[in-house]
């Protein structure tokens, strides 16, 4: 009978967050922007007769940022739009055995703001967390 100490030590590939990305078959969301190394699942959702948005970003982002939240900007063909994250705490996670995190953001939301969002074309979302700026160009659908 052989026995090898070399197989449990044998180094696992581990797949890079971009291949990832195009693999993820995310339920959570609707896949609503990407970059070259992110995406980003965005809905308007309500909570208590309130509109918010639920957001989660997949990719090498990761962040951990405490007190201060971040926000979300729409920029439309003639203005944008900036939102306040709900919570003040903004944490990624690691998706497990990857290298690649999760970023679930809340964002308030008045009806006004839900229905420009909805009804005028987005050319970019950005999320400015402390002094980074992560851009997404929309999917088209």
């Amino acid at each position: 009978m052989a026995f090898s100490f070399l197989n449990p030590f044998k180094s696992q590939k581990v797949p890079s967050s971009t291949a990832l990305i195009s693999e993820i078959d995310f339920k959570g969301g609707t896949k609503y922007g990407e970059n070259s190394s992110n995406a980003v699942y965005l809905d308007i959702e309500e909570l208590g007769g309130f509109p918010f948005i639920k957001t989660i970003i997949i990719g090498d982002f990761s962040t951990k940022i405490k007190r201060i939240g971040c926000t979300l900007t729409f920029v439309f063909e003639n203005d944008s739009l900036v939102l306040s994250s709900d919570n003040t705490d903004v944490e990624s996670n690691q998706i497990k055995n990857t290298l690649a995190y999760y970023s679930e953001i809340d964002f308030e939301l008045t009806e006004e703001e839900a229905t420009k969002i909805r009804n005028e074309k987005v050319l970019e979302i950005q999320y400015t967390f402390k002094d980074k700026i992560l851009a997404f160009n929309p999917i088209s659908k």
